[in-house]
């Protein structure tokens, strides 16, 4: 039965009333408030000591807002929430300035740099970690402060009426205190280490502390609030009522701080502390006897466990259910399920509980399918770090954090991505003229594998632009500029130290440069990071000057958008979606509940100790334990339940790693003794079956445009697997490009290919003068040769390397390549074959009459890396491919070169049209693959470096006729199939939409 409201009178001492919380505990409150104001003819005010039921108990006082009542008294009574409370507290402007969380934190670093004591203490292994560390101190101070503040009160009185007090005479007492908590938590232990952390702890305490702390504020306001009320009765004016509804339960530090306050504000107004009563509610022993005096669970006895009976048989627990999903995806399925089912029985008002705070994330993507028709508000705290604007600053931070030398191309092409870099305002053109930029700066930077540094890029950029002008196309400067731009900014930032405050205004001037303020305004989490970073405007503060590393600046501003969370804007629904932590529950009503992470590892959870403190310690400072958090959750869970009977439990019955994971044993309790059975849930009831594909085939449509041009590379995909090509090179879809680990030959290739080219060029010419040392012999001409070529090697990856320096590795493993290959073009040489040209663009033609009688030009083009002729045939040509592989690929390459016939097709290209290649008069007598990657461990017999395609003349006659046979399939739009091995199909970009492994 619920408790009757106490009567008031003219008794000046605190009046004690509990309410059940149940669903009738707001209705219980409300009417007990306005009982309250009738006796008092006052207006009463409400003060809870957390602020989740704020809003349904001002609706539930206005449903309940008794008739005729007398005008003083007709208004609502103030409900306020304890921290709205202590902010509104009269005066609050003469108080010590309350610091921000980065000042404190900035206190800390000072404070590290005076005292060596501290800095001996103050280790972490990198930035994020120190600040980590410095929270954790600031909160180990904290909890010193609250620990000594009951024996404060005559100095805090003091503060309040304006005097100073003795700072000396603080760290006295919170010594006494520590001392006295420390020899009970730890008796019987060497107190060596134990007393050497306490010193440091002290010592933390006596530069950080002092009366600007966020709890000394809490209690100066407090004392305010009590200043106001004495001063008042002393006029004779008798103070408002205060109604303390205490939502928790507090720790007994707080408990005894509010009693003693409680007992002080009585002597001048009615004061009415409301508790909870757990009589009939608590659903498990634990949450109804609570603590004992040691803090130790008190047991339960025959008449506590029948109570618990009687309270489970009086619930109605039919309409609860536990349901157990397999996998994480299958949980959140069954949870967003459930809510579903919820909405279409008519639940306006639902709550998901995270437990699991990760499955209630999924299960809120789920339910964004829902549209405007849901409005989803997320109490849980989202991280604002998690937003997309925050993202893409920190693409920025990531950028501008780079080593002189430059970004990863990741790196850069994250932050040029985001939707919120102004590209046209930065480089001062119009948008059109800047639409595709990004997307063609990152094909070339895959493309070349450039993956670091801004010469690199540049490089990168160069290569791609003197190919376009060589093939018809232009050159785009505007890439260069916008790697320039984006570099200037960088280097601005390659400084030993910044002043926090100028780093600031240079951060700002980056991001109104790129354009990015502007557009962050536009976005609800821009506009708050925005202010975010308002805080690190220091220029008017005490921290203005000091100096940090570039590292350390940036992971502190990490730390503070990762401390901030991100409030959506409201919008209306026909239904809401309350996703809160358990703890958000208490006194609060909801249509239905469904709540996630109801498992033996995430219910209950408990909040690790403090830094410096166990969990014993804490008892002996009244803090919070892990006993006290547990009845907490019991009570919290509890209420849930008896307040809401359609509440769904879910939880994930195996691991990560494949364990069986059982429900809360909580949950195991309650089973014992109801008739509650588990349901199992997983997405196998979805309507209707697949039937799998046997292979993967398509036929051309007839609108769809067929290539009048095939690469080599085309035709090797064509041959590999016709539907491969049709979904590349038809179709042209492209697996999202990416950089591979470690450090590509790609740009590393094309660099190999350049020297090489400008060495045997500068071989042609040396060779036309007559007094060159290369005329002296075969030795001379080896020195020559090599010394060139590592010259040439040097200044081709010199670039490279300013870029990344990663090159430097495969720059000297060319080196050692040089002798072996300069041998090898020597024997070369000896057998009369001597170096014509490199890299050109060589092709030829196919006429074909397509199945509607239409003629067709295919041609058929591609580059060649090198050509050779015969000093002593001056009919003879060769065509050489380098490849940077192991010669044993290269012969297994061979094997299938009517597959592979990029040799074959430079080889035809010639043959047909040999001015093109400034072979005129020659024939393409031998074609072959040459590695510059041989084993060097290997004798030198057994040293291969090249491999000629065999049977030349023959392989180009039957690779004439399957050219001609499979362009004509091509163009005749024959069914395309997938039947390519797996070595193939292993790395094809076209396997997930084939299929492959589904037949």
């Amino acid at each position: 039965m619920p408790q009757p409201f106490p009567t008031l009178n003219a008794e000046k001492q605190v009046k004690t009333w509990a309410i059940e919380p149940n669903a009738k505990a707001l209705e219980q409150l409300a009417n007990g408030i306005w009982e309250c104001a009738i006796n008092t003819e006052q207006r009463p005010l409400v003060v809870l000591s957390t602020a989740g039921p704020l809003i349904g108990l001002r609706k539930v006082l206005e449903q309940q807002r008794p008739k005729n009542l007398s005008p003083q008294i007709a208004l609502l009574p103030q409900v306020i929430s304890m921290s709205d409370w202590l902010e509104s507290a009269p005066g609050a402007w003469k108080f010590p300035k309350k610091p921000s969380d980065l000042e404190r934190w900035l206190s800390v670093y000072v404070n590290l740099r005076k005292h060596k004591i501290l800095q001996s203490w103050f280790k972490a292994e990198s930035e994020a970690g120190a600040w980590g560390l410095a929270q954790a101190v600031i909160d180990a101070c904290d909890a010193l402060t609250e620990a000594v503040i009951p024996q404060l009160q005559n100095e805090l009185n003091a503060l309040v009426q304006g005097q100073s007090i003795d700072t000396e005479q603080w760290l006295k007492k919170v010594e006494l205190v520590l001392d006295q908590a420390i020899a009970k938590a730890y008796v019987g232990l060497s107190r060596n280490v134990v007393d050497q952390e306490s010193a440091v702890l002290l010592t933390f305490w006596r530069y950080l502390s002092s009366v600007h702390d966020p709890v000394v504020r809490k209690h100066l306001a407090m004392a305010a609030h009590l200043q106001v009320a004495k001063i008042q009765a002393n006029a004779g004016v008798q103070a408002r009522p205060l109604v303390w509804v205490q939502t928790a339960d507090p720790k007994p530090i707080e408990q005894e701080l509010i009693a003693s306050y409680l007992d002080s504000y009585a002597q001048y107004a009615p004061v009415i502390k409301v508790d909870q009563d757990w009589q009939t509610v608590a659903l498990w022993s634990e949450a109804l006897t609570g603590e004992d005096q040691e803090g130790n669970i008190a047991p339960a006895n025959e008449t506590i466990d029948s109570q618990i009976s009687q309270n489970l048989q009086t619930q109605r627990h039919d309409e609860w259910q536990l349901l157990a999903a397999r996998r994480f995806e299958e949980l959140a399925w069954a949870a967003a399920k459930s809510i579903e089912k919820h909405l279409i029985d008519g639940k306006q008002n639902i709550a998901l509980v995270a437990q699991d705070r990760l499955a209630a994330r999924r299960t809120r993507a789920l339910l964004g399918r829902l549209g405007d028709a849901l409005r989803i508000r997320d109490e849980t705290g989202w991280k604002l770090s998690t937003t997309r604007a925050a993202a893409a600053f920190d693409s920025w931070l990531e950028l501008i954090r780079a080593p002189k030398e430059g970004p990863s191309a990741s790196a850069l092409l994250e932050f040029l991505q985001n939707p919120y870099f102004d590209l046209a305002l930065s480089l001062k053109q119009a948008p059109e003229a800047c639409k595709g930029l990004i997307a063609q700066l990152e094909d070339i930077l895959v493309a070349s594998q450039a993956k670091s540094g801004w010469e690199t890029f540049k490089m990168a950029i160069e290569r791609a632009n003197l190919y376009a002008t060589t093939h018809g196309g232009s050159a785009n400067q505007t890439l260069l500029d916008l790697i320039e731009y984006i570099q200037k900014r960088h280097l601005l930032w390659q400084q030993p130290q910044l002043e926090c405050a100028s780093a600031y205004q240079h951060l700002q001037k980056n991001l109104e440069d790129l354009g990015m303020v502007e557009r962050l305004k536009q976005d609800s989490a821009g506009e708050q990071l925005l202010e975010v970073l308002e805080q690190f405007n220091l220029s008017n503060g005490p921290f203005q000057e000091v100096k940090m590393t570039l590292p350390e600046w940036l992971s502190l501003i990490k730390t503070v958008i990762e401390e901030a969370s991100y409030e959506e804007a409201g919008k209306e629904a026909l239904a809401t979606l309350s996703i809160l932590p358990l703890s958000s529950t208490r006194l609060r009503q909801f249509d239905a509940v469904v709540l996630v992470g109801c498992d033996e590892q995430q219910l209950p959870a408990f909040a690790e100790p403090p830094l410096f403190f166990s969990d014993t310690l804490n008892r002996y400072l009244k803090s919070s334990t892990i006993n006290a958090q547990y009845i907490q959750q019991s009570r919290d869970l509890s209420s849930l339940l008896v307040s809401c009977p359609n509440t769904d439990l879910l939880w994930q019955s195996k691991s990560k790693s494949g364990e069986p994971l059982r429900p809360s044993a909580w949950i195991q309790r309650l089973q014992a003794q109801l008739d509650w059975p588990t349901i199992d849930v997983s997405p196998e009831t979805y309507e209707g079956k697949s039937n799998p594909i046997q292979m993967a085939v398509s036929t051309p449509d007839p609108n769809l445009a067929i290539p009048v041009t095939v690469t080599p590379s085309a035709y090797k995909a064509l041959r590999d697997c016709p539907y491969r090509y049709y979904v590349s090179s038809l179709l042209g879809l492209r697996k999202a490009k990416e950089f591979e680990e470690g450090f590509d030959a790609s740009l590393a290739g094309q660099t190999l290919h350049a020297l090489l080219k400008n060495f045997f060029q500068a071989l042609k010419t040396e060779e036309g003068k007559t007094h060159s040392p290369i005329h002296q012999g075969i030795d001379a001409r080896r020195q020559w040769m090599e010394t060139q070529l590592n010259k040439y090697s040097e200044k081709e990856f010199e670039r490279l390397i300013a870029g990344d320096a990663r090159v430097l590795g495969t720059l000297r493993d060319w080196q050692k390549q040089i002798p072996t290959f300069v041998d090898w073009q020597l024997k070369r040489e000896a057998k009369g074959w001597q170096y014509h040209d490199a890299e050109l663009p060589i092709g030829f033609t196919i006429r074909l009459t397509d199945p509607d009688g239409v003629e067709r030009d295919i041609q058929i083009a591609g580059r060649a890396d090198r050509f050779d002729i015969n000093i002593h045939d001056k009919t003879a040509a060769s065509v050489i491919d380098y490849k940077n592989q192991a010669i044993k690929k290269i012969i297994d390459r061979s094997k299938n070169v009517l597959d592979d016939p990029q040799l074959l097709i430079y080889a035809r290209a010639v043959n047909e049209n040999a001015p093109a290649a400034h072979l005129s008069g020659r024939t393409i007598e031998q074609a072959e693959w040459v590695t510059l990657k041989v084993d060097l461990k290997k004798s030198e017999e057994k040293m291969v470096r090249d491999h000629l395609v065999e049977e030349l003349p023959l392989k180009m006659e039957e690779f004439s006729k399957q050219l001609s046979k499979d362009l004509e399939d091509l163009w005749a739009r024959k069914p395309m199939k997938a039947f390519a091995p797996d070595s193939v199909c292993q790395y094809c970009e076209a396997r997930g939409i084939c299929r492959k492994g589904m037949w």
